[in-house]
């Protein structure tokens, strides 16, 4: 039989601000690879991938995915969320046990969908529409309630994580989530680009350590995987008087200063350079922390830049659980240790100061003495202590242009007319 699988957005996307506003929530990166290459890792070649967006975003995603993108033919569809990390054991259960017109759920949560090609216009209709309103082009529980499919839940199935929140990423992180994401590349066929280390009297458990083609660990370098496994991908240079403590996922073409403190469970992504203490976060790609500063249990975005002696407080003095504000509701996070959510461009001066759990929107700039507050909206300069001002689009675009230029990319007009839209105060 013929299937297909379509990787889906749903109606509560707005929930993982900022992490998804310059890219589809299947390509958030929550340990080693994105959700995307999770699935991608997992399936291998067996089934043919679309990608399904939000219509804001199609054109873009059409610019850096060699997959359709919200494209439809007259197959069988498994969808998949965006926003569900599947173990391989429940993503290969669902896949073999998948029943025609069901949906799935975890708790409240959409996570699962199996339509057949004779009900393929249903999913044609939704997934190809260009109305915008509200929901726009996504799933929900109650698409699937109007169309009579039947409901299965997956709430008692391990191995099944729904990502709501950009913290919850953080905890997934804390709780193996990495680990299972490099036993997972381990296993797969990207597994050939990495090869253990070549031992040396500073590496602890060097049997867990490897590397990639061209990876130059400098003399001085103490790297310990004792706690987990390092990874350490292609062309990246770790300078000498480093330590690195596992689990770890250093990506392609990354720079470690010398100097540099990095605790696991923590991931560096591709292209960035990085220096000072890192403890239990995420570093999507291309992130400048070139300098001495803390960062913990924070998620970074993609060419944020955070200045000389930026520090992110982790835990507060009273050692309380931490509360976030998202689209206007204050949310209990659940957890007693969360550093910073940083958007895409957002920039913080010297000595910048960022309390326990702040979310910046993107292409926020930060600065001046003192905590600046804990939600700073997109496009915004905030000087810690004033009223915050707004960022002109047409400078936005100049620099992050140039910063963009810097790393070998030229910014398409696609990209430039999300920043459009953003700066209007979409979301």
């Amino acid at each position: 039989m013929s299937m297909k699988i379509l990787i889906f957005e749903d109606t509560s996307y707005k929930n993982l601000y900022p992490l998804n506003m310059l890219r589809a929530t299947c390509d958030i990166k929550c340990g080693a690879n994105s959700i995307l290459e999770r699935y991608e890792t997992i399936l291998g070649n067996k089934y043919e991938t679309t990608l399904h967006c939000r219509n804001i975003l199609e054109a873009y995603m059409k610019e850096i995915h060699p997959q359709k993108i919200n494209s439809i033919s007259k197959d069988d569809y498994l969808l998949l969320s965006g926003k569900v990390i599947f173990n391989e054991k429940s993503l290969n259960h669902l896949i073999s046990k998948k029943k025609k017109n069901t949906f799935y759920v975890s708790g409240k949560e959409l996570v699962a969908a199996f339509i057949p090609k004779n009900n393929i216009g249903l999913l044609k209709e939704r997934v190809e529409s260009t109305v915008v309103t509200d929901k726009m082009n996504l799933f929900d529980t109650e698409f699937f309630e109007k169309n009579s499919f039947n409901k299965i839940d997956l709430s008692e199935t391990d191995g099944i994580k729904v990502i709501n929140y950009s913290w919850d990423i953080i905890e997934h992180l804390l709780n193996g989530g990495l680990d299972e994401d490099i036993e997972i590349i381990q296993r797969s066929g990207t597994a050939k680009r990495f090869k253990k280390i070549k031992n040396r009297d500073t590496f602890v458990n060097a049997k867990s350590i490897q590397v990639s083609d061209n990876v130059n660990i400098y003399p001085g370098v103490v790297i310990d995987a004792t706690a987990g496994d390092i990874l350490i991908d292609e062309n990246s240079v770790i300078e000498p008087f480093t330590f690195i403590k596992g689990p770890v996922f250093i990506g392609k073409n990354v720079t470690v200063k010398s100097g540099s403190k990095i605790y696991g469970p923590s991931v560096i992504g591709d292209h960035s350079k990085v220096a000072g203490e890192i403890a239990e976060s995420i570093f999507h790609s291309y992130v400048n922390k070139q300098h001495d500063g803390f960062v913990g249990h924070s998620y970074i975005c993609p060419f944020v830049n955070l200045g000389a002696d930026t520090v992110t407080s982790d835990l507060k003095n009273n050692y309380s659980i931490i509360k976030i504000g998202i689209d206007g509701n204050e949310i209990q996070t659940g957890m007693q240790f969360l550093g910073s959510i940083i958007g895409d461009h957002s920039k913080t001066s010297i000595n910048t100061m960022l309390n326990t759990g702040t979310v910046t929107g993107i292409f926020a700039n930060i600065f001046g003495g003192g905590f600046p507050d804990k939600l700073l909206r997109s496009f915004s300069w905030n000087d810690s202590g004033k009223k915050s001002v707004a960022y002109e689009l047409i400078k936005a675009v100049e620099t992050a242009k140039i910063v963009m230029k810097r790393r070998g990319i030229d910014m398409s007009a696609e990209y430039a007319k999300l920043m459009g839209y953003y700066s209007k105060g979409s979301q």
